[in-house]
């Protein structure tokens, strides 16, 4: 064979997956959401208020949320030409409309469609699905769903535009699928699907892209990337296009959730003694998050137990448009939901129903005192969700501004609800200053605290009485009260303990320490909290087996801490 020949089909055969991975980046694009318009007012002047009140941390959460974030996504045209984008629900969890870009590998012009519309959404699975705006068709092919089933050590390769800094860059991995039928129930319900595992290059930005397998002169989509292991390499989740395909054949179906579907639902929910206000943030609205998520947060921040408080504001300080969904369900669930002590059992009526919004009543079936409340229902991404109460919302509102009212007449104090949260931990380091004969002495105390108030420390620290260069070791109970003023915490607290000194001696001595001082944290916007403070330090000693005191000292104690 001519050896010209051979050089230019190996050339040729060289531009194949060139002309291919060309293919798919055409289809393939950055997913933007644009926020509804309420919440970018609400954030920003929530933002505000919180670092005027003090709650930094979360200030800065708000602020890195509003900057916003980005994900990928892939063309797909139905039958009838319709051009769809599919990509992740979180991508786009929070949008009022969305925006595409596409790069064109050629000339890396950037071409952009703005106002998509999320028309499709699943509660328990990560996909979402745009729709170009006023019916918009810029696309005659997009890529197509495979049908094959897959197999362990299939190449498949991933696309997308992961982040380079804070810019997605386009990036086209290959790799294996590892597990072709993964079940792990913590990413999707094994009863709805499995999901595939695979080792092609999947980041931070990746989520909504396609992967891929290659079948003749095209690239065929067989799942959408959703997961990354954090902590195992090359370890990639995505969901089969066999799901995908089950939300695009619903999107014209009239086999669709109705609103009174959903309204059972949420009356099972509540009437369900087992379950939490988790189970309820689904039938959330973003648009009721938006308008009563603050107060709701507030309030929690103020009131609620620490693990409920530590929860939501862990989920906030991720991605703050959630952690309102989820403050607002608390609320709601605080209410209205079920308990060990108490359960209801609710039957719903339909009051007003429009394509649009629906109002419905729920009341409980109890003789005495039944539970009722109303509800209203909005179509948002493609489901029915709870939107705000007016008439429970201008209530709420007027009560809120004339506690804040009484707050400022009284000095500005909010109450027990802290930073972000309050410290559950805390190391102390410390000095004591003798009031009596003693030496000056240093010391420190680890402190747990279970609850706002209440907390238990182990104290280790110098002593010197009639046992020298020794030191007690020992146990505290903590009672504190604190109060968050600005972008501060002043904590008055008293603290008594059982201590045992003379460790290594055969002079062993016991202690009563009896404590009382005022210290203060700061919120400088990070996961842990410097502080200082000054106190009172008594101890009466006893000697050990014996239940008579044989002294006692006293100190002024100056003590810096870090809180987490």
């Amino acid at each position: 064979m001519n050896k010209k020949f051979l050089i230019g089909l190996v050339l040729l055969l060289g531009l194949i997956p060139q002309f291919l991975f060309s293919q798919v980046k055409s289809y393939v694009g950055v997913v933007r959401q644009q926020y509804y318009s309420e919440y970018v007012d609400m954030f920003k002047a929530m933002s505000k208020e919180l670092k005027d009140e003090g709650y930094n941390t979360y200030a800065k959460s708000i602020d890195g949320y509003l900057e916003g974030g980005f994900g990928s996504g892939f063309v797909w045209v139905a039958p009838n030409g319709t051009n769809y984008i599919i990509t992740n629900r979180h991508v786009v969890a929070q949008a009022e409309t969305a925006s595409v870009e596409f790069e064109d590998d050629a000339t890396g012009e950037i071409t952009k469609y703005e106002g998509l519309k999320v028309v499709a959404t699943d509660d328990d699975i990560d996909i979402a699905i745009l729709a170009f705006k006023d019916g918009e068709k810029p696309f005659k092919k997009g890529l197509s769903l495979s049908e094959k089933a897959l197999t362990d050590g299939q190449e498949v390769w991933s696309a997308g535009y992961p982040g380079l800094g804070n810019d997605p860059v386009w990036q086209f991995g290959k790799g294996t699928v590892t597990n072709a039928r993964a079940r792990i129930k913590e990413l999707l319900d094994p009863e709805v699907s499995t999901i595939i595992q695979h080792s092609a290059q999947v980041d931070s930005g990746n989520s909504g892209g396609p992967l891929l397998i290659a079948s003749g002169k095209d690239y065929l989509v067989v799942g959408i990337n959703t997961w990354k292991a954090a902590y195992r390499d090359s370890t990639n989740f995505a969901i089969p296009a066999s799901v995908i395909k089950k939300m695009i054949d619903g999107i014209s179906s009239s086999d669709k959730p109705s609103v009174e579907d959903r309204a059972f639902k949420l009356a099972k929910a509540l009437g369900d003694s087992s379950q939490n206000y988790t189970s309820i943030v689904s039938f959330i609205s973003y648009h009721k998050a938006a308008v009563d998520g603050q107060t709701d947060l507030e309030s929690i921040l103020r009131f609620a137990p620490t693990s409920i408080r530590s929860t939501i504001s862990e989920i906030f300080n991720y991605n703050p448009a959630e952690g309102l969904r989820y403050a607002c369900a608390y609320q709601l669930f605080k209410k209205y939901g079920s308990t060990e002590d108490k359960t209801y059992s609710y039957k719903t009526e339909v009051k007003e129903s429009g394509a649009e919004k629906t109002s419905i009543t729920f009341t409980s079936g109890e003789e005495e005192n039944p539970k009722t409340f109303e509800t209203v229902w909005i179509q948002e991404h493609g489901l029915w969700r709870l939107d705000v109460n007016e008439a429970e919302a201008e209530e709420e509102s007027k009560n809120s501004k004339d506690k804040k009212k009484k707050e400022k007449k009284s000095g500005g104090v909010v109450g027990f609800s802290p930073l972000s949260p309050l410290e559950t931990f805390v190391i102390k380091i410390d000095i004591e200053l003798p009031l009596t004969g003693q030496d000056k002495s240093f010391g420190g105390e680890l402190q747990f605290y279970t609850s706002e108030l209440v907390g238990f420390g182990v104290v280790l620290t110098q002593v010197s009485n009639e046992v020298k260069n020794t030191f007690a070791v020992g146990l505290s109970g903590i009672l504190r009260v604190p109060l968050a003023i600005s972008s501060f915490v002043i904590t008055p607290y008293a603290e008594v303990g059982y201590n045992m000194a003379g460790l290594g001696t055969f002079d062993v001595q016991l202690s009563v320490l009896y404590e009382a001082g005022l210290g203060v944290s700061f919120d400088i916007g990070s996961t842990f909290y410097p502080g200082l403070g000054v106190a009172y330090r008594g101890r009466k000693f006893m000697d050990f087996m014996d239940d008579s005191f044989t002294g006692t000292t006293s100190a002024v104690l100056i003590y810096i801490s870090l809180g987490f």
